[in-house]
């Protein structure tokens, strides 16, 4: 039997794509265990542990001299099946935690979304792979965009 010549270049692209995908991983949101640390931009660094809930902890903070100086500190935890990130930011939002319940999962990213707060009103996780992280914020008009890009540094 013979194929036309846009059948078999439609097969082999479906192929191609269908072996692509074979070979990537899937991660999820308990891949974030462990020490990130920023690669440019400003030193940064988030510490996310698992919890005995099944939830995570995590803190952001930078080093000043010998010393952690924690910036924020973070909550990944499933409510009503639906995870949500909560953040409490130090020296904002009168000290109150702001929930951010998970919006979209899109491949190995997780965007998080809460319209009634000011900025960040998006936050986004993505793995590139098992040791590069990309963390951004940004609002939904488009702009105040900032990407953080992790490193793993310890599992």
């Amino acid at each position: 039997m013979r194929y036309s010549p846009a059948f078999r270049l439609f097969f082999m692209i479906f192929t191609l794509v269908f072996l692509q995908s074979c070979n990537r991983p899937s991660y999820s949101l308990f891949d974030l265990e462990g020490v990130w640390k920023t690669e440019q931009g400003p030193l940064f660094y988030e510490q996310w542990t698992l919890m005995a809930d099944s939830s995570l902890a995590g803190k952001g903070f930078t080093l000043k001299g010998n010393d952690s100086l924690i910036l924020e500190t973070m909550r990944l935890s499933k409510k009503e099946g639906n995870w949500v990130y909560e953040a409490l930011a130090s020296g904002q939002n009168d000290g109150q935690i702001i929930a951010f319940p998970l919006k979209e999962k899109s491949g190995n990213s997780w965007i998080f979304e809460n319209l009634s707060h000011d900025y960040p009103n998006r936050i986004i996780y993505s793995f590139e792979n098992d040791s590069i992280l990309t963390a951004r914020t940004e609002n939904t008009a488009g702009n105040k965009v900032q990407d953080f890009h992790f490193k793993r540094i310890k599992p």
